[in-house]
Order: structure tokens, then sequence, then C-alpha cells
């Protein structure tokens, strides 16, 4: 059996192209986040100033944080992209199968001989994907550095050991995607499979129906907790999970709308004869049809649905400084003089709030850590006056010198519920203080920990400053807005104009995060939409090849093909939407909760150019591998069979 494996793997190398190609992206984005992590643990090197080694404990942090997701979401598309493929690779060789079982070879046979087949891709795409994981690491700590989520001089060496985790991968993916395929290959009868009869042409199987039941059950679910759960940060993190599982979801559902669109097109293309062929392609081969839709699918629905999720993030930014703040004017800089700004007439309240270079250690059953959250000094009185904020656990008033405030920029999922103790270390001295109130999480908040500015040594209050201004009745906006530009404010701003500045400055964060995180897995999604497209068109030069003799012009079957692909796309294109605005529904309701409307940004403009590029791009590849396909002559092509 791994004789006959190993031959049909060689002589059938272009139906197993997608999913070599799928293991290796797979095993890359895995072997290189997880260089990344392993190379960013431990302590920071010796000799740092307390500040230094802060910074690098929030940049080891942040790159642990944001490789950990490209880990999972390369996880994801790989099992997702593998099953598919070999779903379809699986699919086009039901006639070989078939002759197989008549020959013989018993259903346990042919399962295995699936398997080994799998388990070849797995090797060559382990291989593969260990020596591109490498490269790409270095490309992952340049763009993390970019970003400034990765301790500058810090190195990640090549790890050998990883190999084996590769091969790990490699196998457990193909063996979990191949395994379903190999049992889905055998419950047809043989004869069936030959005539194409009723069973063999159903889609819509019992375990397709008991998976998609499943994935459409989890996305249900992540959104009625993401609706009924409190704070925002568990409704971001479940449309994150909504997101996917919905689009698993949705590719289960496709089966079922290629024969709508399939009947629309006809419809609206009355009697060309190209677009009759293409509708009567997509009618005929649903399953085809809906292999080539589900990377699709997956490609939109992650491009959008986290492209929304970061928008929306960034639209609360300006909905947060708005509500949330009592304020007439927000000046920030990085050297703003608080004295100064104390004798500007004009002034009723200036809360000064400075980012200091502390780092607030948190002790609880004898065991103490320090919090990557930063911690901001502030006037506690001016700090009660301007915020309107309510504490989730609590009073701000307990606010004083001996006290702390938890801040809006602190993952509450990671926080305990109570700390034995709270310490600041000051001068290498630490100050014991104790929890005054608890901020609920927002969407925009960055502030880890507010202290009281005076407890603070002043050589370390001159760094980025936000101050938040009421003016006195009568005052001159104006005339105050120039004088804190004068005690040193780069910007000075009412709290409903911050918002394009502020949104601008976010948004080229929020994509440039996009493009570390999503950017990969978009690729590696839309690499698998084209080379699935282009290996089920270079399957059918037998079928290419009866149109030709049946008198159909090469202009015309090209046409056709590329209009069967772009219904394909289409729905792909539909499909992944609504996976996306799915998880968007929980963002929605949380922030109505939180602000009082909802707070929802859908990348309409992101998907026109997903619409464009794929189309275009789609529109080539069919082009391309339906003139390949045509190329050999039409006899011979028939001779060669399927």
């Amino acid at each position: 059996m791994i004789r006959l494996a190993a031959r049909t793997f060689a002589d059938r190398w272009p139906l197993f192209v997608g999913t070599v190609s799928a293991v290796t992206l797979g095993v890359a984005i895995v072997h290189a986040g997880m260089t990344i992590i392993l190379g960013v643990e431990g302590a920071p090197p010796a000799g740092l100033a307390p500040e230094e080694a802060a910074a690098f404990r929030q940049s080891a942090s942040a790159a642990s944080t944001l490789t950990g997701m490209t880990v999972v979401l390369g996880g994801f598309l790989t099992i997702f992209v593998v099953a598919s493929t070999l779903g379809f690779a699986v699919d086009q060789r039901r006639h070989d199968l078939a002759v197989l079982r008549l020959g013989g070879v018993t259903a346990g046979q042919v399962r295995r001989l699936l398997l080994v087949e799998a388990m070849l891709a797995a090797l060559a795409g382990a291989a593969a994907g260990a020596v591109l994981g490498v490269v790409l690491a270095q490309v992952q700590r340049a763009i993390l550095s970019g970003l400034g989520a990765f301790p500058p001089a810090l190195a990640i060496p090549v790890r050998p050991e990883l190999a084996a985790l590769d091969v790990v991968v490699a196998v457990g993916v193909c063996l979990v995607g191949g395994w379903g395929v190999a049992r889905r290959a055998t419950r047809i009868a043989p004869l069936a499979a030959l005539r194409r009869g009723p069973d063999e042409r159903r889609v819509m199987t019992p375990g397709r129906w008991i998976g998609t039941a499943v994935f459409t059950a989890l996305t249900v679910t992540q959104i009625f907790f993401a609706a009924s759960a409190g704070g925002v940060l568990i409704p971001l993190l479940l449309g994150l999970g909504t997101v996917l599982t919905g689009s698993v979801a949705m590719s289960g559902l496709a089966p079922l709308v290629v024969p709508v669109l399939a009947r629309a097109l006809g419809a609206l293309t009355g009697r060309s004869p190209v677009a009759g062929l293409a509708a009567a392609n997509l009618r005929d081969a649903v399953r085809r049809t809906a292999s080539c839709a589900a990377p699709m699918i997956v490609l939109v629905g992650l491009v959008m649905g986290l492209q929304g999720i970061l928008d929306t993030q960034t639209r609360a930014a300006g909905t947060e400084a708005d509500r949330l703040l009592r304020a007439d004017l927000v000046a920030t800089g990085d050297r703003v003089d608080a004295d100064a700004v104390a004798s500007i007439p004009g002034i009723a309240v200036a809360s000064v709030q400075t980012r200091v270079p502390l780092t607030v250690r948190l002790g609880r059953d004898g065991i103490q850590t320090d919090s990557p959250g930063t911690v901001v000094a502030v006037d506690p009185v001016a700090f009660r006056a301007t915020n309107a904020q309510q504490p989730a656990r609590g009073d701000v008033s307990d606010f004083d010198a001996r006290g702390i405030v938890f801040g809006p920029g602190l993952d509450s999922t990671m926080l305990a519920d109570r700390y034995d103790t709270i310490e600041v270390l000051i001068d290498d001295r630490p100050v014991r203080l104790g929890e005054a109130a608890r901020m609920g999480e927002t969407l925009a908040g960055e502030d880890g920990f507010y202290l009281d500015r005076s407890i603070v040594p002043a050589r370390l209050l001159d760094g980025p400053t936000t101050v938040v201004v009421q003016l006195l009745p009568g005052a001159d906006a104006a005339a105050v807005g120039r004088a804190l530009r004068a005690a040193g404010a780069a910007d000075v701003r009412r709290p409903g104009e911050i918002t394009p500045a502020e949104n601008a400055a976010a948004d080229a964060e929020n994509r440039g995060v996009m493009a570390a995180i999503v950017g990969l897995g978009s690729g590696y999604a839309l690499i698998s939409v084209l080379s699935t497209l282009a290996i089920s068109v270079g399957q059918r030069r037998g079928e290419l090849a009866t149109l030709r003799l049946a008198g159909l012009t090469r202009r015309q079957i090209v046409g056709a093909t590329v209009g069967e692909a772009l219904g394909a796309i289409a729905i792909g294109l539909v499909l992944g939407a609504v996976a996306a605005v799915l998880g968007l529904v929980g963002l929605w309701l949380a922030t109505a909760r939180v602000y009082g409307s909802p707070v929802i940004a859908i990348p309409w403009s992101l998907l026109a150019a997903i619409t464009g590029l794929t189309a275009l791009l789609t529109a080539l590849t069919a082009v391309l591998a339906a003139r390949s396909a045509l190329r050999i002559p039409a006899i011979r092509a028939l001779g060669t069979g399927e």
C-alpha cells in the first residue's frame, strides 16, 4: 500500500500541490511564531535600568501576544485549508478509487492508501516549511520591531529542535484532515461513484450537516455570550472566535448556495451559450464549486472581520474622549510644564496626566508578578473632577497618595479578584499601595494604573503628558489653548475634535498590527484560493476537450471557465462577508451598553478592494489554467481521461 501511495503521489502530483503548499505555509507560520516566542522568553538582560527593564518586558509581552495570535491563526488556516484541499483531491479521483474498489481493494485499504498519501504530503510540507519558517521568523521580527513590539537588539537564533514540532504539526494536521476525507471516500458504493448516481452527487452528507451544525452552534453561542457579558474585552475576543467558527459554518453551507447562484446566473444572462455553460457547470459540479469557494470564505471573513474589529476599536477612541471625559480642552505633549498650566487664566480644573517609567508589582498568595500595564501619574482631585467613567469596583473618592487605581487599559480577564500586596518600585524602594478603585476595560483605554503624582520623583514627570482642562465660565478657549501651547503642549483640541487626529494615528497603528497578524494569513488563504482554482481547471482536460470537439471555440471555453470561477468566488465573497458581520454583532451590542449607542465600523472599502483584487486574480488564473489545459490536442486529451 505504501508503494501504491508513493506511485500515486508521484503520478498525480498536481492534485497534491495545494495540500503541500498549505502544509508548508502552516508549518512556516508555526515555526516562525515559536522561534519568536521562545526568543523573547526569560528575564531582561542584566544591567538594564528599571525603566529599560520595564520597556523590555512590555515589548516582550507584546511580541508574545501578537505572535501567539499568528500561530493560532496559522494553525486554524492550515487545518481548514488542508482538509479542503485533501477533500478536493480525493473528489477529483472518485473514478480511480471506484475502480480500485471494483478490483478487490477493500474500503480499509483505500482509507490507508489515502492516509499514506496525506502523510507523504505532510513530510514534504514539513521539510519545506521548516526552511521557510527560518526566513519568516526574521521577517516577522522586522515587522514587530517596526511596530515597537519587539525588544531592540534582541537576536532570535535558529532553533533546530523545532524541526520535531514541524513534523508533528504537519503530520497531525494531515491526519486530522485526511481521516474524514478517507472515510467519506469509501462510504459510496463503487458502481454509484462510476455512474455518478444520486448518492455520489449528494454534497450535503450527514457528516457535513453535523459539522456545519456544530460550528453554527459555536458561532451562536459566542454571539450570545458576547451580548450578555459585561465590558467590551470579552466581546472583542469572542469576535475573533466568531469570525473563525462562522467562516467554517458558512463553508459548510456553501453547497446550498451554489444552485441558487447558478439559476440566477442563467436567468440574468439569457441565451448566451458561454454564460449558460458556466451556469450549467456550477449547477452540475456543486462539490467542486464549494471547494473553490471555501478558502475565499475564510479569506474574506478573516480580513473583513478582524479589520472591522480594529476599525471599531479606533472609532471607539473618539467616542470615549467625547463621553468619558468632563472636559472643554485636551492638550497633549511630551514635555508639558505642569506649574505653567496651573497658572493659566481661565482654567477651572486642569488634570495633568503623565506616563511614568515605573512598574507595578502585584502579589497574591506569596507570588509576586510585574504587571505589564503602563503607569500614569495624576492629581487625584483633578482626576476625579474630569473623569466620567464609573469604576467597576471601588470608589475613586478613596484615591490618594496611599492608593492606586486600576485603569481601563488592563486586561480584566488576566487580573485576579484580589491582591495581597501592590507595590511600586521608586528608586529601588518598594512603595506599598492599596487598591482604591478598578475601572472596567474599554476598547480604546491604554492606561494601566493611576498613581498620585505627589509620590513620584519630579525627574520622572517629564514624559508624555495629557492635560484634561475644564474652563471657567466665559473663558476664552482660544487664549487658553495658546497658553497651553506656550506651556509645552504640542496639540490642543476639544474632546469632540480629537477624533480625526487620534483616529488617524490609531488607525495607522491598527493597520500596522493588521498587516503583521492578518496579512500573512490572508496571503495564505489567497494562495489557497488560486491554487485550488488552478488545480480544478487543470484536472478537467477531458471535459474541456469534449467541449472543443462539440464545436465551442477556445475563447468560448475560456470564457465559460472564467465565468464559473467568478461564480465560485462570488459565493465566497458573500458568505465570507456574512461571517465577518457575525463577528461584529457582539461588539455592536457591547458598545451600545458601554457608550449608550452602538459604535461599529464595517470596512466597506476593504471589501471592495478584496472583491476587485480577487476577481482580477481569479480571472487571470482561470484564463491561464484553461489555456494550458487546451494546449493538448482534444483527441489526445480525451484519451488520457480526467
